[in-house]
């Protein structure tokens, strides 16, 4: 009997816990727009695009928490990653499964996975226009005050933030709010009971990333 041949690579031990946490992201935001995975009854055993995205805060919470040393935050910490790379396994076996068995190898392409005979050092890679920043709003310690927080995949990235109090589907309606380069970005004397939406996107030698999913929040 004839085994599936690994088309696609599933070795994420050479990557740091962050370049695992940002590949993760990745790999869910082509997930939403790759066709082996807009299809209906997919198997129960993938994790969709929103499980990735819990599956990477998660890890990322962990990380923080296990910098002190503590022996169950580390433990906890492996888990979520071992079970990250299980996810990422899984769902690089089912788009394999379903170039092969289609006779599409196009399927191969753009999903967030290197091909095999692609792979052309230990490290992956990601290209920087091809991931979102992460993007969380918290409330402050005062009525009117929003804090942004801004997860770069690297420190030195500058992050171009856009906002809108009105329908976030309507392009028009999102305004500038500035370039950044810091990861935690004050917002005071917003109108209370006014939800504002939020997002984000790379900027890089005058190119553009993606927009990173939209963040909503009521001020207080």
């Amino acid at each position: 009997m004839s085994t599936i041949p690994v088309l696609l690579v599933t070795n994420f031990s050479d990557l740091t816990i962050n370049d695992f946490i940002v590949k993760t992201r990745f790999i869910a935001d082509k997930m939403e727009v790759h066709p082996a995975f807009l299809e209906d009854n997919l198997p129960e055993y993938l994790a969709k695009a929103p499980r990735l995205r819990e599956i990477a805060e998660a890890l990322g919470q962990a990380r923080d928490a296990a910098a002190g040393g503590d022996h169950g935050k580390i433990a906890e910490k492996k888990a979520l990653r071992e079970l990250g790379q299980q996810a990422l396994t899984m769902i690089a076996q089912h788009i394999t499964m379903l170039s092969l068995h289609r006779k599409d190898p196009s399927l191969l392409n753009n999903c967030g996975f290197e091909l095999k005979q692609q792979k052309s050092s230990a490290k992956a890679t990601v290209s920087l226009l091809d991931l979102a920043p992460g993007l969380d709003a918290k409330h402050g310690p005062f009525s009117g005050y929003i804090a942004l927080l801004l997860k770069r995949f690297k420190q030195s990235l500058v992050v171009e933030v856009q906002s809108t109090d009105q329908d976030p589907a309507n392009e028009a309606s999102w305004g500038n709010s500035g370039m950044h380069n810091r990861s935690r970005i004050e917002m005071k004397g917003l109108t209370p009971a006014s939800r504002i939406h939020f997002r984000a996107r790379y900027h890089d030698d005058g190119r553009t990333g993606p927009w990173s999913s939209i963040v909503s929040i009521i001020v207080l």
